[in-house]
């Protein structure tokens, strides 16, 4: 099934449904609030465990200032710690440095859309406008492992609303 997700519904929000949501903790910091969404009416609990559906998280941030360098720091390591090997990271660093170069400092209630798709990459949509596409089947599959699969609490609640249909 292929679906093409055009960059206006990317982040038109009545395209999407939330499936589940958490908190993201660094420490004893909560930095932002991650949902995970789907396209209306493709919902699959297999394609999207297995990275093969587009979903989109919003990240709504919490913090009342999170600084460039931290969002930069944080994006690093989520990559970074899901790529298999040391080669891997070394491989994807430029594409890593690239993604890196684009994160703004944040501030309460920014929200952040990050687009994942299959086929077309992963896009950080800020304020509407796209401002990067992140390319590269091993850096994506890191990023979107990060956040579905870090915690089961966390997984869990994500899925939310899948879990509770199958």
């Amino acid at each position: 099934m292929l679906l093409l997700v055009s960059l206006t519904t990317q982040a038109d929000d009545n395209q999407w449904v939330t499936l589940g949501q958490a908190d993201i903790d660094w420490g004893y910091i909560t930095p932002y609030q991650i949902e995970l969404q789907a396209p209306i009416g493709q919902h699959d609990l297999k394609d999207i465990r297995s990275g093969m559906q587009p979903v989109r998280f919003q990240l709504t941030w919490l913090s009342p200032k999170t600084s460039q360098e931290d969002v930069r720091a944080h994006f690093k390591s989520l990559i970074e710690a899901k790529l298999p090997s040391d080669e891997s990271r070394q491989f994807n660093q430029r594409a890593i440095e690239k993604l890196l170069a684009t994160l703004p400092a944040t501030q309460r209630h920014d929200v952040w859309h990050v687009v994942f798709s299959p086929d077309q990459g992963t896009l950080f949509v800020l304020e509407r406008q796209v401002i990067h596409t992140l390319i590269g089947a091993e850096i994506n599959r890191a990023l979107y492992q990060a956040w579905l699969f870090e915690h089961p609490v966390t997984t869990a609640k994500l899925l939310k609303r899948l879990n509770k249909i199958h």
